[in-house]
Formats: C-alpha cells, structure tokens, sequence
C-alpha cells in the first residue's frame, strides 16, 4: 500500500470511529437580510433553480416600493388636510375673539356715553329745582350701567 491511500484508510476508520468523532467540530453560518432584495448570489441561486425567479423577485420589490410610496403620498395629503383644518379653525377662533372683544369695547362705550347722557340730564333737573327727578334719574342709571357690566362679569 502506498503512503497516500494508507492516509486515507486511516482517515475512513477514525471517522466511523465514535470515540474520534467526539472532537469534530460543527461550524454553522447563518446569513439575513432585511433589503427588499436578497445578495446577488441568492438572487443567482433563485433563477438557476426556478428561471425567471430573479424577475419575480424584482417585481415584488418594485410593486412594494409603489404601495409604500402610495401610503406615504395618502398619509402626507390627510396630514396636510388635518394641518389645513387646524388653521382654518384656529383663524375663525381669532376672528370670534377679535369680534368679542369689539362688542365688549362698544359696550363699554355706549355705557360710558349712556352714564354722561343721564349725569348731564340729572344735573339739568337737580339746577331747574327738580331735585327728586334729578335723584330718581341718577340712580335709576348708575343702576342700569352697574347691572349690565354685572351681568356680563356672570356671563364670562
């Protein structure tokens, strides 16, 4: 027998050895992938296995990419429509405040214009020697300006 194929005999025989097998040692590799599209060489394997695989694969790819970017499109137009919806909401707030505001200010100045009108008229009477009417329209319109601005301070 030559060197060589002794070599191998021996190699034959430890293997169905059990005790020798004891130290044989496993490697394992594991390999993932989160692209659309898998490496090239698995794209390769794909079509030499099934011809016509590696143009399923692209297709899918490429349907998905179009779907992801037609959700995207509709998430951006509802979002842009609920922004547009806020503003618009938000500009008929600040239209209904400045309107309040401007009833409250003309309020206040036809009170201040009703209260001079029933003080001019009241010193009038109380100078012509109507003192009694002078009193009753006097307080008769302090009264009626204090109501108002008190109602109004109940209504807020």
């Amino acid at each position: 027998m030559t060197n060589g194929y002794r070599k191998y005999v021996e190699l034959i025989q430890q293997a169905s050895d059990p005790k020798a097998n004891q130290n044989l040692l496993t490697q394992k590799s594991v390999t993932a992938t989160s692209a659309p599209i898998p490496p090239a060489q698995e794209v390769e394997y794909y079509d030499r296995i099934m011809p016509g695989a590696a143009d399923r694969i692209f297709a899918l790819a490429e349907n998905q990419q179009a779907h992801r970017l037609e959700q995207e499109r509709k998430q951006l137009e509802i979002n842009t429509k609920v922004t547009e919806s806020n503003i618009c909401t938000a500009d008929s707030n600040i239209r209904a405040q400045d309107a309040t505001i401007l009833e409250i200010r003309r309020g206040q100045w036809m009170a201040f214009i009703l209260g001079l009108s029933f003080l001019g008229i009241t010193a009038l009477l109380g100078l012509n020697g109507h003192e009694f009417a002078a009193s009753a329209l006097g307080l008769g319109g302090v009264a009626a300006v204090a109501t108002v601005f008190i109602k109004v301070r109940k209504r807020q």
